[in-house]
């Protein structure tokens, strides 16, 4: 049985290259000189023996991202990490706020996005249990699908500051007598 080559696989002499081909070779060697004088020595080794920019740029995407089964691991790890999310008692609040905000964001990274209401409530669920009563006012008050992350952690920042002013205050007044 006879097999047939595409023609596009045949090599001809660049005497009988048609014009098309001549302007893609010239396309694709400024794209692989393009490739070469942007990557470091390290990255450049890995490259060089790469005949086209399309055989580059796969390395590449190869070496910076992996194959397909260590992308999927990497997506695997922030979910694990957003399901078992949880803060300790010393843990300041901005602390656990900017922590879950960074897995938020990691898990953007690698495509995977919970929506809001989740996020919030999330968020919500973890937080130490002095926040509890702020918590389930936000919970029961405001629609969490249609508030950011932020807007709930500045509800309950503001909340805190307010405490600690009152706080404040109630020292001051009380002087030597409390």
């Amino acid at each position: 049985m006879k097999t047939t080559v595409p023609e596009h696989y045949i090599r001809k002499e660049k005497s009988e290259w048609s014009e098309p081909e001549k302007a893609a070779m010239l396309k694709d060697v400024k794209i692989m000189n393009i490739l070469h004088n942007n990557l470091d020595n390290v990255m450049y080794n890995r490259v060089i023996a790469c005949t086209t920019a399309k055989e580059i740029w796969d390395a590449l995407e190869t070496q910076c991202q992996g194959t397909m089964t260590i992308k999927k691991n990497r997506r695997v790890v922030p979910v694990q990490e957003y399901e078992q999310f949880d803060a300790t008692a010393d843990e300041s609040f901005t602390n656990i706020y900017d922590g879950f905000l960074t897995l938020l964001n990691d898990l953007s990274l690698v495509g995977k996005e919970y929506d809001r209401e989740d996020s919030n409530t999330k968020f919500l669920r973890v937080i130490p249990e002095e926040w509890n009563t702020q918590a389930s006012i936000i919970r029961h008050q405001y629609d969490l699908d249609l508030l950011t992350p932020d807007e709930v952690y500045g509800m309950l920042k503001t909340h805190d500051l307010t405490k600690e002013e009152h706080e404040g205050s109630k020292d001051e007044s009380c002087g030597s007598k409390c």
